[in-house]
């Protein structure tokens, strides 16, 4: 009992993954042609002709170390082919970066077919039903026909990791120019404090206890009637507008503000200060 392997890609893989799998029951023999890359394996069974249980074992040894080989080995080069036919200008480090985001997608995506039995299970079942009627088993040509909808997987998964990726660039320029009009204006007041309530909403006040919402915010109220703007917005429009020397932050439930004081950290770094704790942290919690 013999299954012969084709692909054009080095076949080191396959090697080292039967080895290790399977050590000596599986006979290898390898060689090249015309540019492509054999393996014949073998069941090594000894004297006699093997059972059916040996066959089935065997041909789900081959199918586990073919669907290992398309996902550890050959997936990232399937992305990054895929990626570079549809955007042009990205660096390598780019293509990495949005290759590996797309490979995480498909381990941890809910709706994948690949993520609910394992990555290259359902890869493995559909190989080894090809191989209950054949012993040739071309490599290139089984993902490129066979596997329509694990590519379709794979693009889909690119498509969400360069959706990301853009996104990111974009806020990462955002902030970049939110940081350049800090820095580049006198600051108005020394102390901002920005208390966070659970509710979404914000106060500002300054050093001298003074709120700061009359004198800063009544206008960019106004425009949030006819605008998308959200409170984070219309908060980091209010600090940048201010440009205080120091942001000191009340917030008694951080986790809630999480993406709130991200942004205030990105744009003001240095000029923040978490407060440990006092009368303003705790005052939105007694209104609950």
């Amino acid at each position: 009992m013999n299954v012969t392997l084709v692909t054009a890609r080095p076949i080191d893989y396959l090697q080292a993954e039967f080895n290790h799998r399977y050590g000596y029951s599986v006979g290898l023999h390898l060689w090249q042609a015309e540019g492509m890359n054999f393996c014949r394996c073998f069941l090594e069974t000894g004297p006699g002709r093997p059972s059916k249980q040996d066959i089935k074992r065997f041909q789900e040894q081959v199918a586990e170390v073919v669907a290992a080989f398309i996902v550890k080995r050959w997936e990232q080069a399937l992305l990054e082919s895929m990626l570079l036919s549809q955007y042009e200008g990205l660096d390598d480090g780019a293509v990495t970066e949005i290759c590996q985001r797309a490979r995480d997608i498909l381990d941890q995506g809910e709706n994948s077919c690949l993520a609910h039995q394992g990555r290259g299970e359902p890869i493995t079942a559909r190989i080894l039903e090809y191989l209950q009627e054949n012993a040739w088993l071309n490599i290139d040509g089984f993902v490129r026909f066979r596997l329509q909808d694990y590519l379709l997987e794979l693009d889909q998964a690119l498509e969400e990791a360069v959706d990301e990726f853009l996104m990111e660039k974009e806020y990462d320029e955002f902030i970049r120019l939110l940081r350049y009009f800090v820095e580049a204006q006198q600051p108005r007041v020394d102390k901002v404090h920005v208390i966070l309530s659970p509710g979404g909403g914000f106060q500002l006040y300054d050093g001298e206890n003074h709120s700061l919402s009359g004198d800063y915010l009544e206008g960019f109220i106004v425009d949030m009637a006819d605008s998308d703007l959200n409170y984070e917005d219309l908060l980091i429009s209010a600090l940048i507008t201010i440009s205080p020397r120091q942001v000191i932050l009340h917030a008694a439930d951080k986790g809630r503000h999480h993406n709130t004081i991200s942004t205030i950290k990105s744009v003001f770094g240095e000029r923040l200060i978490y407060c440990s704790g006092c009368s303003r942290c705790l005052q939105p919690l007694q209104k609950r």
